[in-house]
């Protein structure tokens, strides 16, 4: 199964935004053990996003290599010396 990296990148920010609204929800109802599991499994969730973001950089830059220009002509070589008169 073949994901795109423009699929990975819209997962990385949903998953992202999920992460930070168990860190909100901690902030909004600041119970000791509601606090502890919901910035447990933000972080949880904060990291996976994270490996996501990074495996679709480097899915781009593996997919994505410049290929070397070829051209008929050589480019002439720059003048050297004074110009002629």
């Amino acid at each position: 199964m073949k994901v795109s990296v423009e699929k990975l990148v819209a997962i990385s920010a949903a998953v992202t935004l999920a992460a930070l609204f168990l860190m909100v929800v901690s902030i909004v109802y600041p119970k000791p053990i509601l606090l502890v599991m919901s910035m447990s499994l933000g972080q949880g969730i904060g990291t996976l996003s994270l490996a996501l973001y990074l495996l679709a950089i480097a899915l781009d830059l593996q997919g994505h290599r410049p290929e070397p220009e070829e051209s008929a002509e050589s480019p002439a070589p720059p003048a050297s010396g004074p110009p002629a008169p």
